[in-house]
């Protein structure tokens, strides 16, 4: 056949599906060579429900009506969105068209052939799936490699941590046994220092009554060898006898037998070495009387031995001093606890952890003498309680103020020997709470911006009340001992007086310190001592600025704390007043001068203003009928008390107008306070107002208006008290 002839009627004698049996054959064959198998057989996707099977393409019809077979292509669908791409196995659901076209022998070679389709892919995956079995077991077996080798490391970490823990057990039991070792080391130190203690007091009262006894029998016996000593007298002259009766002077000098020397009278003493009494001139001769039973001879004591009563009291003294320190051993800071000294055997400072307290306080009192223990005590306790604050060691603190407080409270305690070592102490320990709130102060006072103190910056192991009662107790103790008393305003910090006077800090606290201020007053100044004068009039001008706060400011408390009532708040006001009328009417004030406390509040630029502008406050106040009303009417009697004074001792260098300006709405506040004293009526709401307070408003609202406007006030207040 010609190359070139390409019309070879050859394949129009082949059946119609032999030609497409051969192309699939030749397609299976090259997909099975260039690719593995796939393991699951993708199935046939369907449009619109129905299996869409291949056609042959039959070309165009010619000339003959005869059909040419051409190549085998895709059918081309409208709607493509959304169809799965047709596989090229197709299963053997074909419509009835193409099944009436196939001949028999045709459809079962076909069917061989996917047979044999099918069994290759199974086998392909029966050879995947070995293949990825294998890989699984190899997985599995380095999977319990990696866990035998973990549990191995995890089993020898376990032992090392049971070494570890075994190790720590021992450690720890060890030192527990050698705290208790030294526990009952110590207590049996303190056992036999308080027994060897004992022993000494109860050796040395025996001392003290066999020196007194000695005395005494020493004292007997220099007088019985006076007594048995002749005493020097004048030699006797002869005697001349007037009488010359033949008779001799011995006889007659002799006692009559018809009486008894038992019953004659005895002669009256002579006091050895005394000179007797001179004759008179017209007395006739002595008669000479003979002693019967001895003289009694009185003597001196020789001024070489002690006084049996100085004894007496120094041994009474000796014994007190003993069962006070007896009692300050015992002391408890609670019932059911440890004794302190017990209880200072555990605790230790972190400088010196291997030293406990009760050593350094043992060491301290070894070679004391009794009659000082209670000044060396304390002052020992005062440098532990110092020692502690610098190492910000706090936990022994609340049993360093209990026993100071108990030492405080004996009679023999020589408080002017404490100030120095004490005061200084104290107000470090106020101060570790103190600094944090005076620090959350409001930084602005217009503003009014309150910050709590957060607890996490307070030391609840520190009691700054407690410290501050022991402060007041010293002052009040050596109150009147001028000496003592300068002595412990110079201890005083003006920095620890600035601090404690602001509202942050607990009110229990301010009224501590208003009463301690109070035992400062002196004739001519107040308040901690300064050397100069310049220093201390600064000292008490800051002092009086910061009292004239604290009538206005509100209290803040801490975080946490439940808020102060009014009724607190007015009572610790009412004490900053008092104090205020202490210092401004002292008695004691020799001089006008500076250090004058009503001079600084005549001349202090806002001080006046600040208390009209409390007094309006706690006046407005009264309106709405509080339950501590009582407070409040006892505030605005004071504060006119105080004003009205101030004004009469130095009106004429007050100008009032200027000082009510330095202050916003003072000038308001001080004619509406006036007007309303002034005018005041007694009623309910303004009950307890005291008529001298409405003479004294009536009379500065006088001063400070002209007349058109006091009549004008009077005709609005007819009806008011004062008419």
């Amino acid at each position: 056949m010609d190359d070139d002839d390409y019309g070879s009627d050859d394949f129009d004698d082949l059946p119609a599906g032999t030609l497409y049996e051969l192309e699939q054959n030749a397609f299976q064959a090259t997909q099975a060579s260039a690719r593995p198998v796939n393991p699951v057989l993708p199935t046939q996707p369907s449009f619109n429900g129905a299996l869409q099977p291949p056609r042959l393409h039959t070309g165009l019809t010619n000339d003959y009506n005869t059909l040419e077979v051409g190549e085998l292509e895709a059918e081309v669908y409208d709607n493509v969105e959304g169809q799965h791409p047709v596989s090229y196995h197709y299963e053997s659901h074909a419509p009835q068209q193409w099944a009436a076209q196939e001949q028999p022998g045709e459809a079962m070679v076909v069917d061989e052939y996917h047979a044999q389709a099918d069994m290759a892919d199974i086998n392909a995956r029966l050879v995947q799936m070995e293949q990825e079995r294998e890989q699984m077991m190899r997985e599995l077996a380095d999977a319990k490699l990696q866990l035998e080798t973990k549990n191995g490391e995890i089993s020898i970490i376990r032992r090392k941590q049971s070494t570890i823990t075994q190790g720590h057990d021992q450690q720890l039991a060890a030192l527990r046994k050698s705290m208790a070792d030294e526990m009952a080391k110590h207590k049996q130190e303190v056992e036999a220092a308080m027994s060897e203690g004992k022993h000494l007091a109860t050796e040395n009262v025996f001392l003290q009554q066999e020196l007194a006894d000695e005395a005494y029998q020493h004292r007997n016996y220099r007088s019985r060898q006076r007594v048995d000593k002749p005493a020097p007298e004048t030699p006797r002259k002869s005697r001349v006898l007037p009488f010359r009766d033949g008779f001799d002077d011995d006889e007659i000098a002799m006692v009559s037998p018809s009486k008894s020397a038992a019953r004659s009278k005895r002669g009256t003493p002579t006091v050895p070495g005394k000179r007797k009494r001179q004759l008179s001139q017209d007395s006739a001769v002595p008669l000479q009387l003979s002693p019967a039973g001895g003289e009694v001879v009185m003597t001196d004591a020789p001024d070489d031995m002690p006084n049996i009563d100085e004894v007496k009291r120094k041994a009474a003294e000796a014994s007190r001093h003993q069962r006070f320190m007896m009692r300050l051993l015992g002391h408890r800071t609670k019932m059911g606890e440890d004794t302190d000294f017990e209880a200072m055997v555990k605790l230790s400072f972190p400088s010196e952890p291997h030293k406990a307290m009760s050593s350094i306080i043992m060491e301290a009192m070894a070679h004391v003498d009794p009659s000082n223990y209670i000044l060396e005590y304390t002052q020992t306790i005062a440098s532990l309680w110092q020692r502690a604050i610098s190492e910000k060691f706090y936990e022994p603190i609340p049993r360093f103020e209990s026993i100071m407080r108990y030492c405080l409270m004996s009679d023999d305690t020589p408080l002017p020997e404490l100030i120095e070592p004490l005061v200084s102490v104290l107000q470090d320990s106020v101060e570790i709470n103190a600094v944090p709130r005076f620090k959350y102060a409001p930084a602005s006072r217009d503003k009014r911006v309150t910050r709590q103190t957060p607890q996490s910056d307070l030391q609840p192991l520190v009691d700054s009340t407690g410290a501050m009662r022991l402060l007041y107790q010293i002052a009040c103790g050596v109150l009147h001992i001028r000496s003592a008393m300068e002595k412990y305003w110079q201890s005083i910090r003006i920095s620890f007086i600035l601090v404690m006077l602001h509202p942050s800090q607990p009110l229990s606290d301010i009224v501590l310190l208003m009463n301690l201020l109070s035992t400062s007053i002196r004739p001519n100044s107040f308040g901690p001592i300064r050397s100069s004068d310049q220093d201390q009039l600064d000292v008490q001008k800051w002092v009086v600025d910061r009292l004239t706060h604290m009538l206005s400011e509100p209290a803040i408390p801490d975080e946490g704390v439940a808020p102060y009532t009014t009724y607190d708040v007015c009572a610790m006001r009412m004490e900053v007043l008092l104090l205020l009328e202490s210092l401004a009417f002292n008695p004691m004030a020799q001089t006008q001068g500076q250090g004058h406390a009503s001079t600084i509040l005549a001349l202090h630029p806002n001080a006046l203003a600040r208390l009209f502008r409390s007094m309006h406050d706690e006046l407005d106040a009264l309106y709405s009928a509080p339950p501590e009303s009582d407070l409040r009417v006892a505030l605005v009697n004071g504060l006119m008390r105080l004003v009205f004074g101030v004004m009469r001792q130095h009106g004429t260098s007050i100008n009032m107008q200027e000082k009510l300006a330095c202050v916003p709405g003072s000038k308001q506040k001080h004619l509406v306070v006036l007007t309303r004293l002034a005018f005041c009526d007694g009623t309910v709401l303004e009950a307890g107002i005291d008529d001298e307070t409405v003479d004294m408003a009536h009379e500065l609202l006088e001063e400070w208006t002209n007349p058109q406007e006091a009549d004008s006030l009077a005709e609005v207040f007819s009806s008011s008290r004062r008419e």
